[in-house]
């Protein structure tokens, strides 16, 4: 492989997650997509793909956004991320590694990481270090903290039906005296 990619940098790197991220990052950074900080939510804002892993970002946000990790976790499991790691299994990169889904560098593909990891080549920062890389301090504290969690869970225990919990969040059963409900009989 002469001259390496984004994509193909991103898997030695990091595996399938950063080429998810790394496509996430320049899709933001090209203004086709808009990652909300506050809700972690990716919007698309120019449906035009240049590549595979690109058009796996846009099938992964419907019209109306998605969860920035939903939208990493769908990318990466896609049909061109997988792509991307045939072509690097083809070049001799990767090898099978004995569990499925686990990546397994070749020797060439250690040097090769090694070598984008000392010196990372121009525009391909967040592919070879990560979401530390992202220049924008506010797209990096996007990708680099946790999702918020659902609308719902913010909620007062109350309106979520709390009051018929018991400990670890188990249905509170010190009321129910066995029998049935609706005539049905053992």
């Amino acid at each position: 492989m002469d001259a390496i990619g984004r994509h193909e940098a991103a898997y030695l790197c990091g595996g399938p997650e950063r080429v998810a991220v790394a496509a996430l990052v320049a899709l933001a950074d090209a203004g086709r997509i808009q990652v909300a900080s506050g809700r972690h939510r990716v919007s698309v804002l120019v449906r035009e793909a240049a590549d595979p892993v690109e058009a796996a970002v846009l099938d992964a946000v419907p019209g109306t956004g998605r969860v920035l990790g939903a939208a990493v976790r769908d990318v990466a499991g896609s049909s061109a991320v997988a792509a991307v790691r045939d072509a690097l299994r083809a070049d001799g990169l990767l090898a099978r590694h004995r569990l499925p889904g686990l990546p397994a560098l070749t020797a060439k593909g250690r040097r090769l990481r090694k070598a984008l990891a000392a010196a990372p080549p121009a525009g391909l920062r967040v592919a070879v270090l990560g979401a530390d890389a992202v220049a924008d301090d506010r797209l990096r504290r996007t990708f680099t903290t946790p999702d918020p969690p659902p609308a719902s869970s913010l909620l007062p225990e109350r309106e979520r039906g709390a009051e018929h919990r018991g400990q670890y969040g188990a249905p509170d059963r010190s009321l129910d005296y066995g029998g049935t409900a609706g005539g049905d009989s053992y």
